[in-house]
């Protein structure tokens, strides 16, 4: 049996502290779209506490609320395209918006980043890990923009 130094004392890993629960505010008018964002975050981003709306008015009369994102669909009954993107930033200022949309468009996607957006998303091309990377990075990227 090999000999133990008295000295020596066992090391353990020291403990990962959780992630703090981080708010973020879904704007999505189609119910299956939002459950499937829904069941991909409580998969991989559990941290993250999401409040559901339907409308960009909803939203707006929500914000700012202590958000830290904003997960917008570009497509909803009373708007359409980055006049989304502009009313949130001004509403919440704060918050991180990221861009989720049926449409696979470079060209409106860099309009959505230069309307203050930062990430632009294709529905059809995200799951649960890239989704909650993306809303990760984002918060850090306006948490950066703003000091």
């Amino acid at each position: 049996m090999p000999a133990v130094e008295p000295d020596a004392v066992p090391t353990t890993a020291p403990a990962t502290p959780p992630e703090p629960v981080q708010q973020l505010l879904l704007v999505e008018d189609d119910e299956g779209d939002a459950l499937l964002v829904q069941e991909l975050l409580a998969d991989a981003a559990p941290q993250l506490h999401v409040t559901r709306v339907g409308t960009l008015r909803a939203a707006e009369e929500t914000l700012p609320g202590g958000l830290d994102c904003i997960l917008l669909d570009l497509g909803l009954p009373d708007s359409v395209g980055l006049e989304g993107v502009e009313r949130l930033r001004r509403a919440a200022p704060d918050a991180a918006v990221v861009v989720l949309t049926g449409h696979d468009d470079e060209h409106r996607g860099i309009a959505a980043l230069t309307s203050g957006a930062q990430d632009y998303l294709a529905k059809g091309a995200v799951d649960g890990p890239v989704l909650a990377r993306a809303i990760r990075y984002a918060i850090e990227r306006r948490r950066a923009e703003r000091s």
